[in-house]
């Protein structure tokens, strides 16, 4: 998996210099937390699901093979994994989902919504009041992920209250 990393760390780069790596570190953790038992189907989810459909274009699944020693086998199971997320069928592809749902649901989240929040027009009352609804839960999710999905959107929801008592 070291070279994995090692191949990935450039393309979480973003063009304004700024790293991703930190969100996909974020989200494994979460993700690793719902699916303990590990396996290499969820490391291999996490280090490729931030980059989307990458894997599906020409050129960068065989090139990433050729660099990673990983199979195309493999490689063509994780993009098809990657494509899955919106609705998971395997516990890893559930950890991962669940994890990313998790990783935004809570003050960072509503931090990252603040900041596309001008873009789109909107104030910031504008959000916190948006915000105030109540979370969404996926059928598919865990009880635990259910747990920690619901702390977060709480914690996400008293800063909204606390924004819209100042």
């Amino acid at each position: 998996m070291d070279s994995v990393a090692a191949y990935l760390r450039p393309l979480y780069q973003d063009l304004d210099g700024v790293s991703r790596m930190d969100d996909v570190e974020r989200i494994a953790r979460i993700a690793r937390a719902l699916h303990p038992e590990g396996d290499a189907e969820l490391e291999l989810l996490l280090a490729f699901h931030r980059l989307g459909n990458w894997l599906d274009k020409v050129g960068n699944l065989t090139r990433t093979a050729l660099a990673t020693g990983l199979s195309e086998a493999q490689l063509h199971r994780v993009a098809a994994s990657i494509r899955r997320l919106a609705d998971p069928q395997t516990d890893a592809e559930r950890a991962v989902a669940a994890a990313t749902i998790i990783d935004a649901a809570g003050v960072r989240g509503l931090a990252e919504r603040l900041t596309r929040a001008r873009r789109e027009g909107l104030t910031i009352d504008d959000v916190a009041r948006a915000e105030l609804r109540e979370t969404a839960i996926p059928e598919w999710f865990s009880a635990e992920a259910r747990t920690m999905l619901m702390e977060r959107a709480e914690a996400r929801r008293a800063v909204c209250r606390r924004i819209l008592g100042e």
